[in-house]
C-alpha cells in the first residue's frame, strides 16, 4: 500500500519546467530512492511534497489525503519530515535545543502555561527533554547535547538534522543527500543508520542520493528523473542496466581524468621543468585552533607551492574546513602562523586577506540566493576597481563555466545544486585570486557533474591559479593534485605526492573505499 502518491505533478518556475507530469508511488515502510542528474527536479519534488512549493498541476496524496497546497507546518503535523541538501540547523542553538524545536508541532502547552509554570506544562517540558535525550542517543550523539550545532563535525550535523526530523514523529522521512560530503567509511555507517530508521522505527524513507553505492545498497525501488520527467523506475537491478539511466545520470565518456592517473609535469599550473620545487605561496606552521575549549587543530603544518594543486583529505570532523577557515582569517589560531608569500596573515581581517588574493569557495556554496547569477558574480568583485580586469575575468568565468552565461539573469536560489556550485566558484574567480581555497566542491553532485567540476578546477590551475583543495572524494582529489596531506582529529598524519598517497594502504582503506 502506498503511503505517498503523486499523479501528474507539475511545477514550473516561469518558463522552466522543473517537474513534469510526475507519477510516483512510495510503498509504506519501504526505502525508495529518487535519483537523476543535478537539475532533474528531485529537490523541487521534495519541496512540493513538504509544502514549500505548490504544484501547478496534478495531486499529491499522503495516506490517501491530498496535501498539495498545505503549509509546511501542516504537512509536518500530518507526519512528513525532511532533511535538506544543505544542512539547515539552528547553528547558534545546542544540539538538544535543535531537537526540542523539532517536537514543537506536537506540544500542547501555550505561552500562558509557560509563563505561569503550570504542572501540565512542566510535565510536558520534562517529557520533551527526555525524548530529545533519547533521540541524541539513537542517532549516535551521546554526550553532545550541549554542543552548539555549528561546532559539531559535519557528519554529526547530518545526524542531528535527522534527529530533529525524527522529533516531529514522522511516518514518512524525506532525506536529501544524507551522505553528501562523507568518505566511504562514514557512508557505510550512514547506510546502516538509514536501515535502522526503517527497521526499528517503521518509518518510510524517501531518499535523494547521488552515491550509487548507497542507492543500490539500501533501496527497494528507485525512480529516475531527467529534466523533470520520470525516465525509469524499478528495483536496483533494473535501474543498473537501463541504458537511458546510464546516459542521463553518468553521461557518455569521461569529462575528466580517470581516477588514479597521475598528473604529468606541466599538465596543470606547474612549469614543464618541475624537477625544481615551486616557490612557496602558502605556509601554515604549527597552527593550533580552538572552538572554545575544543582543540580543533593541533600543530597543523603544510605548504602550498606556487602553481600547485594541493589537497587536504580526511574524515568529517578531522579539521579540514577549520584549516581553510583559519587560513582565510575566519578563525584565529591561538598558536602558530599562516603566511602568504612570506607575509604573516595573522594581522589581517578576513576581507583584507581576500583582498590579498586568498579567496575561499565555502562548503555548501553559500551563494546569495535572492540575487541573480550576474549579481552574485559582481558581488565577488566588490573590492575591485579595474573595469578592464573585471570584464576580462567575467569573460573567463563564462568561458570556464558556460552554464553561468546561459543563466546570467536567473535568480541564484532557483539554480540546481551543480549550477550553484559553478556559481560559487565563478564568484570566487571574480575576486582574481592568487590562492583559491576550495571546500568540498563535489558535495551533493551527480557523477557527471563531479567530473565537470574537477575538470574546471584543473583548467583554473592551468591558467595560473594556485589551489588548496579540501575534498571527501579522495579518488578524484588525488587524481588532479600534485601533493596531498591527510588530516586526522586535527593532526597531519600523512603527506606526500598524490601518487604516493593513492598507493598508501591506510589511505586506500579509509578514504578511497578499498577494503571497506
Amino acid at each position: 500500500m502506498a503511503i505517498l502518491t503523486a499523479r501528474g505533478t507539475t511545477k514550473r518556475f516561469g518558463g522552466l519546467l522543473a517537474v513534469h507530469q510526475l507519477d510516483l508511488d512510495v510503498e509504506d515502510k519501504s526505502i525508495h530512492s529518487i535519483i537523476g542528474p543535478n537539475g532533474a527536479g528531485k529537490t523541487t519534488f521534495f519541496n512540493c511534497v513538504t509544502g514549500f512549493y505548490r504544484p501547478e498541476e496534478g495531486e499529491i496524496l499522503f495516506q490517501g489525503m491530498p496535501i498539495q497546497g498545505l503549509t509546511p507546518d501542516r504537512v509536518t503535523q500530518l507526519g512528513i519530515a525532511r532533511t535538506y541538501q544543505n544542512i539547515r540547523l539552528f547553528s547558534n542553538m545546542t544540539a538538544l535545543e535543535n531537537i526540542l524545536v523539532g517536537q514543537h508541532p506536537h506540544l500542547k502547552s501555550g505561552w500562558p502555561g509557560a509563563v505561569v509554570g503550570t504542572p501540565s506544562t512542566k510535565h510536558e517540558e520534562r517529557a520533551a527533554h527526555q525524548e530529545a535525550l533519547r533521540l541524541l542517543l539513537f542517532v549516535g550523539l551521546r554526550g553532545k547535547g550541549d554542543f552548539l550545532a555549528k561546532n559539531l563535525p559535519y557528519g554529526d550535523q547530518r545526524r542531528l538534522e535527522i534527529a530533529r526530523a525524527l522529533a516531529s514523529r514522522p511516518n514518512l522521512l524525506l532525506l536529501d543527500e544524507p551522505t553528501a560530503g562523507m568518505n566511504p567509511r562514514e557512508t557505510i555507517e550512514m547506510m546502516a543508520f538509514i536501515r535502522r530508521l526503517r527497521d526499528e522505527l517503521g518509518i518510510t524513507i524517501l531518499l535523494i542520493e547521488h552515491q550509487m553505492r548507497v542507492v543500490m545498497g539500501i533501496s527497494e525501488c528507485i525512480t529516475v528523473l531527467d529534466y523533470g520527467e520520470k525516465i525509469a523506475e524499478g528495483p536496483p537491478i533494473t535501474i543498473q542496466n537501463d541504458a537511458r539511466v546510464i546516459e542521463a545520470y553518468l553521461g557518455r565518456g569521461s569529462a575528466g581524468r580517470a581516477p588514479g592517473t597521475p598528473i604529468r609535469p606541466g599538465e596543470a599550473g606547474l612549469p614543464e621543468d618541475s624537477s625544481r620545487a615551486p616557490r612557496t605561496m602558502l605556509e601554515v606552521k604549527e597552527v593550533h585552533t580552538y572552538y572554545g575549549h575544543i582543540h580543533a587543530l593541533k600543530g597543523v603544518s603544510l605548504t602550498v607551492g606556487e602553481g600547485e594543486i594541493v589537497t587536504l583529505i580526511g574524515a568529517n570532523g578531522a579539521g579540514k574546513s577549520t584549516t581553510l577557515n583559519t587560513i582565510s582569517g575566519l578563525l584565529r589560531p591561538r598558536h602558530g602562523h599562516v603566511r602568504l608569500a612570506g607575509e604573516d596573515l595573522g594581522v589581517y581581517k578576513p576581507h583584507e586577506i581576500a583582498a590579498k588574493g586568498v579567496v575561499m569557495v565555502p562548503e555548501g556554496r553559500r551563494i546569495f540566493s535572492q540575487l541573480t547569477v550576474m549579481e552574485n558574480l559582481q558581488a565577488g568583485a566588490y573590492a575591485r576597481s579595474d573595469r578592464d580586469g573585471f570584464a576580462r575575468d567575467l569573460q573567463r568565468v563564462f568561458t570556464l563555466l558556460p552554464r553561468l552565461a546561459e543563466r546570467r539573469d536567473q535568480v541564484g536560489g532557483t539554480l540546481s545544486g551543480g549550477e550553484q556550485q559553478m556559481l560559487a566558484i565563478g564568484r570566487a574567480l571574480m575576486a582574481s585570486p592568487r590562492l583559491l581555497l576550495l571546500d568540498e566542491p563535489s558535495m551533493g553532485l551527480a557523477p557527471i557533474l563531479v567530473e565537470q567540476i574537477f575538470k574546471t578546477v584543473e583548467d583554473i590551475n592551468r591558467q595560473g591559479t594556485t589551489i588548496l583543495l579540501v575534498e571527501q572524494n579522495a579518488t578524484m582529489a588525488l587524481s588532479i593534485a600534485h601533493r596531498g596531506y591527510v588530516l586526522e582529529t586535527g593532526t597531519i598524519t600523512l603527506k606526500g605526492s598524490a601518487v604516493e598517497l593513492r598507493e598508501h594502504p591506510e589511505v586506500k582503506r579509509a578514504y578511497l573505499g578499498e577494503g571497506t
